[in-house]
């Protein structure tokens, strides 16, 4: 049978099928973009932090736009070059379309990219401390829980093949013993075979990969499997028993159940007197003993120093030196000191509004704020990154009496004598990776008519967006020698330590970070996915659309026209994203 109106359109709506089922898919769209943005809306007017503002490099965003709306207008020549019956211009404008889709998609992942490799730490004083954190030996961010670990305790039913390589990778040659007698039970039928698996002080091969006898992989593994088939015969042994219980309570066994058989399952009686009866069949053994099984595996450590990432466990005590456990994902736990697990980054960035946020709402004074902000650089300590933090700070104080007279001088005062403009939190109280590149030239005299704070210097100085296309740019502006280590004197980014005991908060810019990474990789995220399905059926009627085209051209043309309906709207979309995120 024949499906009408795939072609033609009704003459009743002037639709075809095609037309209504992507109107309708829209209006679902609709719902979906529009809740996450009224959601995006509630979240920043109802925010108990201070809400990100201009993080967001402008240009890629800005390029973002243009390209979708090129693609936009592409889409529709290649319709009409279909109604034109010029299948050379189709392609043409649709080869464009697509180049559009995938250059978006290459900036969007330039974007992600730096988001996702940008550290914050936020400090016990919730003074956020932005920057690039240095990498370890194997080119991974260095940022661990480390534990001078002697013990170690195994759940037999969850350990992680992942932790257990990285464990046994770190603990290398030191020495590894069985902290416990681990016997086994097997089952052979209904009869039960007991056997030693590793007695207690048993040193343990931890290199073996392949299972062998001896090693704490098979020791594991066995004790693993024995463990199963324990806990499986006591579920059996004690279903058999509760069964049996109830059983003779209705049945009125041996006439001890009289006081309770005309009550029903509900009646509390009831219950007490089969879960007595429960309790003696199990202790008799009538189905079979209940066998003991911790389902744990403990085993000791000559002190091995084990680093654990942060997103893997958490660590009970984090000060170096005191006890500590991490216990991880799989619930494994790691019990020994707790080592140096501080962050070393290059800052980029200082936001102390958080901290001025809790004072006000503290109702501190605004002197005992500002003190303290300056508390928290004197106890920085005395590196060469710390003092120049602390000059950066300096500068950054002349910065804001400048920007605040030039601000009076602009819009003057109201009847009352108020400025009627000041500057807002944001300029007062975080200085930006841009701001950080210029103070570093004043400091070093870059141009000799410019070495002084002055509101004209600092924005000469200040890189543009080219410069800074996906952020902070690290690579020119913390210049390394030969070894890939950052050249302190010349870095605009200097290196700091931050104790791990000192750290209230830490994550790269991803959705754990805050409520606006959260539903800033949702939108976007989402929206990425439609350029790309949009994209790929595009693509099908640019590659496979020959065939159609060559049987009913109006066919192929009807179907771009549909596409470019839904292309439209993922660009429709885009120019809410990039006002909402990236200006405002």
């Amino acid at each position: 049978m024949e499906i009408p109106y795939i072609v033609n359109a009704r003459k009743d709506t002037g639709l075809n099928n095609s037309k209504i089922a992507i109107w309708l898919f829209l209006a679902s769209e609709v719902m979906l973009f529009g809740g996450l943005f009224s959601s995006y809306i509630f979240l920043r007017i109802f925010a108990d932090y201070p809400w990100p503002e201009r993080v967001l490099p402008v240009l890629p965003g800005l390029l973002n736009t243009f390209i979708l709306i090129a693609s936009s207008v592409t889409v529709v020549f290649a319709w009409a070059s279909l109604k034109l019956r010029n299948w050379k211009a189709f392609k043409g404008y649709m080869s464009f379309t697509l180049v559009c889709a995938a250059i978006f998609m290459v900036f969007k992942g330039f974007e992600y990219s730096a988001k996702l490799g940008h550290q914050n730490v936020q400090t016990t004083d919730f003074t956020n401390v932005e920057g690039h954190v240095h990498y370890d030996d194997n080119d991974k961010a260095d940022n661990y829980y480390s534990v001078v670990t002697n013990e170690i305790l195994f759940d037999l039913t969850s350990y992680y093949d992942q932790y257990l390589n990285r464990i046994t990778k770190q603990i290398g040659d030191k020495k590894v013993t069985s902290a416990m007698d681990v016997v086994i039970n097997d089952f052979d039928g209904d009869k039960l075979i007991q056997k030693p698996l590793v007695a207690k002080d048993t040193v343990l091969d931890i290199v073996a990969d392949d299972g062998e006898e001896g090693s704490l992989r098979y020791i594991l593994a066995e004790a693993k499997d024995s463990y199963i088939e324990t806990r499986a015969h006591n579920e059996q042994v004690r279903e058999s028993a509760l069964r049996q219980a109830w059983k003779n309570v209705r049945s009125n066994e041996g006439n001890r159940f009289t006081a309770v058989t005309d009550l029903t399952q509900y009646d509390q009686a009831q219950k007490d007197a089969a879960n007595e009866e429960y309790g003696r069949i199990v202790e008799a053994g009538d189905f079979g003993s209940i066998l003991k099984n911790s389902g744990l595996f403990k085993v000791a450590v000559d002190n091995a120093k084990i680093d654990i990432k942060p997103s893997w466990g958490r660590m009970s005590e984090k000060k170096e030196g005191a006890k500590t456990g991490v216990s991880l994902l799989d619930q494994t736990v790691l019990a020994g000191v707790a080592g140096d697990s501080s962050i070393v980054l290059n800052v980029d960035a200082i936001d102390h509004r958080h901290l001025v946020m809790k004072g006000r709402e503290r109702e501190y004074s605004q002197d005992k704020i500002n003190a303290m902000i300056e508390d928290w650089y004197a106890n920085l300590g005395d590196s060469q990154g710390a003092d120049q933090l602390r000059q950066y700070w300096g500068m950054h104080k002349e910065w804001r009496e400048l920007w605040t007279a030039k601000l009076l001088k602009d819009y003057g005062t109201d009847e009352d004598g108020k400025a009627n403009r000041v500057p807002i939190d944001i300029e007062l109280y975080r200085i930006t990776w841009k701001q950080m590149v210029s103070y570093k030239a004043i400091m070093d005299g870059k141009d000799e008519e410019r070495n002084t704070v002055t509101l004209d210097n600092v924005k000469h100085f200040e890189p543009g967006m080219i410069a800074g296309f996906t952020g902070a740019n690290h690579s020119k502006f913390n210049p390394t020698d030969d070894d890939h280590n950052v050249i302190a004197a010349t870095a605009s980014f200097p290196e700091l330590k931050v104790a791990r005991e000192d750290i209230r908060f830490e994550s790269v810019f991803s959705p754990k970070m805050n409520n606006y990474y959260a539903i800033y990789f949702t939108i976007t995220g989402l929206h990425g996915l439609h350029v790309i399905g949009g994209a790929l059926v595009l693509g099908y009627y640019l590659f496979f659309g020959r065939k159609m085209y060559e049987e009913n051209p109006e066919w192929l043309a009807n179907r771009v026209e549909v596409a470019g309906l839904f292309w439209h709207f993922v660009d429709l979309v885009w120019i809410f994203v990039f006002p909402i995120f990236y200006l405002m």
